[in-house]
């Protein structure tokens, strides 16, 4: 019924939010970062076109999750299929330098102020959806754009003078 694709739905979230987590924290290990993941990172104010500029093993490691999770879980193919394109809309977004993200959900939600700090700091951040596994790894930063250091703030600073 519905209540279970619904939860299905969050399930998957949760699922591939995880191990997005920790294949993207490995890419950025010395061994794996220069020759796999570096590609992603020449934008370091991400844009549209960073998302999905990568080396071909970064994506099929990164893919992982959302194609495994169906084996595991059920999983109606319509919901996946809606799940795989609000995936893509959602990776766009995180790099499109738009931080609107209702202020009660700022330090849930990891969204394009999120990313844009893992762009210019690289070792926080690493969460797809949530900043929950960023808090529990560790590595949890609380966007400089919140506390208006970010770097739309820094040009505005610069077009002031």
């Amino acid at each position: 019924g519905w209540s279970g694709v619904f939860l299905s739905m969050l399930s998957f979230l949760f699922f591939t939010d995880m191990c997005i987590y920790w294949i993207h924290r490995g890419l950025h290990h010395k061994l794996f970062y220069k020759r796999f993941h570096k590609p992603h990172h020449l934008w370091k104010i991400a844009t549209p076109f960073a998302s999905h500029a990568f080396h071909p093993v970064d994506g099929f490691m990164q893919s992982l999750p959302y194609h495994i999770y169906p084996f595991l879980f059920p999983l109606h193919k319509v919901t996946y299929l809606g799940l795989y394109i609000f995936v893509n809309v959602w990776t766009i977004s995180i790099h499109d330098g738009d931080y609107r993200v209702p202020r009660p959900l700022r330090h849930v939600i990891n969204g394009s102020a999120h990313h844009t700090d893992h762009h210019l700091y690289f070792d926080y951040n690493y969460g797809q959806y949530f900043t929950l596994w960023d808090k529990i790894g560790g590595s949890y930063k609380s966007p400089t754009s919140f506390e208006g250091k970010g770097p739309h703030d820094y040009l505005r600073k610069l077009r002031e003078k």
